[in-house]
């Protein structure tokens, strides 16, 4: 079963090369593995990512306005908000994804202004609070790898 988070935002990073440059600029561990030129809104499918030598990739894709609506539509509790445009949709599975995707959506809502929406968790946060949130999930995430191999 895969599970999702979703960063709604008024905008979009161009590059993997700007978000990766924003991963970088807030202390993260987590390295995009794709050409650091390839467009954003081109994404769609899996993103390979590698965490603290963990493979931590996604599958990802960026939708419009009208991608931003449905979401809006399905999930009562996102809570609209700001002014969206756009929707970064994450899908993902495995232990150290989750990371992956807490550090690659927190940071994507900070660098946009966005928000960042755990869909599993079902809480929608800014994304000064998303940035605590992915933090705190890399240390969880990281205690439980070290806990599986002991």
């Amino acid at each position: 079963m895969s599970l999702s988070a979703f960063v709604l935002s008024a905008h979009s990073l161009e590059t993997i090369g700007a978000w990766q440059a924003a991963i970088d600029a807030l202390g993260f561990k987590l390295t995009l593995t794709v050409e650091a030129d390839q467009r954003i809104d081109a994404l769609s499918g899996h993103l390979p990512a590698v965490w603290e030598g963990h493979e931590a990739g996604f599958e990802c894709e960026l939708g419009d306005a009208g991608a931003v609506e449905d979401f809006l539509d399905d999930c009562d509790e996102a809570q609209p908000g700001g002014p969206w445009s756009q929707i970064l949709e994450i899908y993902y599975v495995g232990i150290a994804n989750i990371a992956g995707v807490a550090i690659a959506g927190a940071v994507y809502a900070h660098a946009t202004g966005g928000v960042f929406w755990n869909g599993e968790d079902g809480e929608r946060v800014d994304a000064e609070r998303a940035i605590a949130y992915a933090r705190k999930t890399e240390t969880d995430i990281r205690d439980m790898l070290a806990g599986r191999q002991v």
